[in-house]
């Protein structure tokens, strides 16, 4: 009987719906990722593949380039849930005094929660 294959990370997860969201194979990121050309064989396509089966987890350095590339912070594939990834994308997409407003309001909202 094959090994079973790990239970994708949170991070993997979020790797995979953002390559996905770019239209992107796991070989285009890859090549992306680490400067290939095209024609070049290798390891562009199971190296993501493992970030995204979560066999592997990119250091800090290699999340911020994968960043870079998807267009989205970096934060949103380190978060420690789902809820706050969300946030995060949807607060670094809103213009800079959006974000100052967004912020005023969770923190109203943190405030609010400890008077309870």
């Amino acid at each position: 009987m094959p090994a079973a294959l790990p239970t994708p990370s949170a991070l993997g997860r979020r790797l995979r719906a953002a390559r996905l969201a770019k239209e992107w194979t796991q070989a285009q990121l890859g090549q992306r990722l680490l400067g290939l050309d095209e024609d070049d064989p290798g390891t562009a396509a199971p190296r993501i593949s493992r970030y995204e089966r979560g066999m592997h987890t990119p250091d800090l350095d290699t999340i911020e380039r994968l960043a870079k590339l998807l267009d989205l912070p970096a934060a949103y594939f380190v978060a420690s849930s789902d809820t706050v990834a969300e946030a995060i994308l949807v607060i670094s997409q809103l213009p800079p005094r959006k974000q100052k407003e967004a912020l005023a309001l969770l923190k109203e909202l943190q405030g609010s929660d400890k008077s309870r």
